[in-house]
């Protein structure tokens, strides 16, 4: 996730897959969304690592299993604070080195992703004229048996930029920040059919500014446990159930959730599958009351050949506010991202990212903030030149935008670069 345009577009423009996300399931599994920790970053836009769309992003050239891939881009940022007033522009640099390695076995499938980066911008008159881009993805899936399968994925992060894809943080420039999600999932086959997938999910987030990490700071864990029948050999019938516990460091808001839910995971062909989830959820904030909310999410991926892939990932339920005082937040978010090789040489990927947020009221006798709506909008264009085995030419253009009733929310924010990148 550079620090400047849309996170699922920096793997595939460097030449890289993504963090990837195994799933431990029976026959006919295919990758689900998480949970209130759902992540639609890297590790659910760009593939699996037990399969998903191919890199589009070298050429006609055999990827090996290690790589490291090192660029440094020129741009300009026309809002480096993501503010609707007084907004500053400034030229920048940024230098990122990706560490890429894959293998796999019959039984065990691994996958390590690590970046390293920073943006300097020239001009930013008060705060950190820096920003900071580390991240590190793992995903390891085994087979014990025949019918015990064993998966592990996590991600952690420690960067300034927003994250839009994410519902870790908020929309704007907060300062730098921390967050992780971790799935551990284990699979089992009772029989042909019947299968259950039973997992645990941890997902932090810490803001190094106190204003901000006082009511944003949080950790929490997500133990599901799914049901799975296989009705057609492309087909499974899914009951799942899920428990959440939110725990806040610092604001008087820990909550507990129990989510109930059915759906369907379809295999059209090897390279296109959907996996749909609906059902509700029931949640008990401390010192805020209950809320229920239907709840719904969805998976698709397609790869069109070896030229074209699609990745679309949609949720709506409740998640955590990102304003100080707010009683809850209903939210609807969707990303999607496209990748395709025009040529040998060139190739071209686009993220679009789209999130609606309805922002309960909360009154007290003593405090008192009303309800409003707000819809977060992030475009992302990259493309890539080989100029050879070992060097390309990148360019980009991103797009973030913020609607909001609370009108000094709102901001709009365009960024441009053109960069040389070396894969070895």
């Amino acid at each position: 996730m550079l620090a400047f345009f849309a996170p699922a577009l920096q793997a595939q423009e460097e030449g890289g897959t993504g963090g990837g996300t195994a799933t431990a399931g029976g026959e006919g599994a295919v990758s689900t969304g998480d949970n209130g920790t759902q992540n639609f970053g890297p590790q659910t836009l760009t593939g699996t690592a037990t399969g998903g769309a191919p890199s589009l992003g070298t050429g006609t050239y055999q990827r090996a299993p290690f790589r490291v891939s090192v660029s440094v881009r020129e741009g300009y940022d026309d809002n480096v604070y993501t503010t609707k007033l007084n907004k500053v522009g400034s030229f920048f640099t940024n230098a990122s080195a990706v560490f890429d390695y894959r293998a796999g076995t019959p039984r065990t499938v691994f996958s390590l992703e690590a970046i390293v980066g920073g943006t300097y911008y020239y001009f930013r008159p008060f705060g950190q004229n820096y920003d900071v881009n580390t991240s590190l993805a793992l995903s390891v899936e085994h087979r014990a048996t025949p019918r015990l399968t064993l998966s592990a994925n996590a991600y952690f992060t420690y960067q300034t930029e927003p994250d839009f894809n994410s519902n870790f943080g908020s929309n704007r420039r907060a300062g730098n920040f921390f967050f992780t999600t971790d799935k551990f999932g284990l699979g089992y086959q009772w029989t042909p059919r019947f299968s259950t997938v039973t997992s645990y999910t941890l997902g932090a987030l810490h803001y190094d500014d106190q204003s901000i990490g006082s009511f944003e700071d949080r950790t929490e864990h997500t133990f599901g446990n799914e049901f799975r029948f296989l009705v057609l050999p492309t087909t499974t019938l899914v009951g799942e159930y899920r428990f959440e516990i939110i725990n806040f460091a610092d604001a008087p808001r820990d909550s507990t959730t129990h989510f109930l839910l059915a759906g369907v995971d379809h295999t059209f062909n090897p390279r296109f599958n959907v996996s749909l989830r609906a059902g509700v959820e029931f949640r008990d904030i401390d010192n805020f009351g209950e809320r229920t909310s239907p709840y719904a999410e969805s998976t698709l991926r397609y790869a069109v050949g070896q030229r074209t892939s699609i990745a679309w990932v949609t949720r709506y339920g409740l998640e955590e506010p990102d304003v100080a005082g707010t009683q809850s937040r209903t939210t609807f978010r969707t990303g999607l991202n496209v990748n395709y090789a025009i040529t040998s040489r060139l190739s071209a990927t686009g993220a679009f990212f789209y999130q609606h947020d309805d922002n309960a009221e909360l009154s007290t006798p003593t405090f008192f903030v009303p309800q409003f709506n707000e819809d977060s909008l992030e475009i992302g264009i990259a493309l890539r030149y080989e100029i050879n085995r070992y060097f390309a030419l990148l360019a980009g253009y991103n797009h973030s935008e913020v609607f909001s009733d609370v009108n000094l929310r709102e901001y709009s924010r365009n960024r441009y670069y053109v960069g040389l990148n070396a894969t070895f």
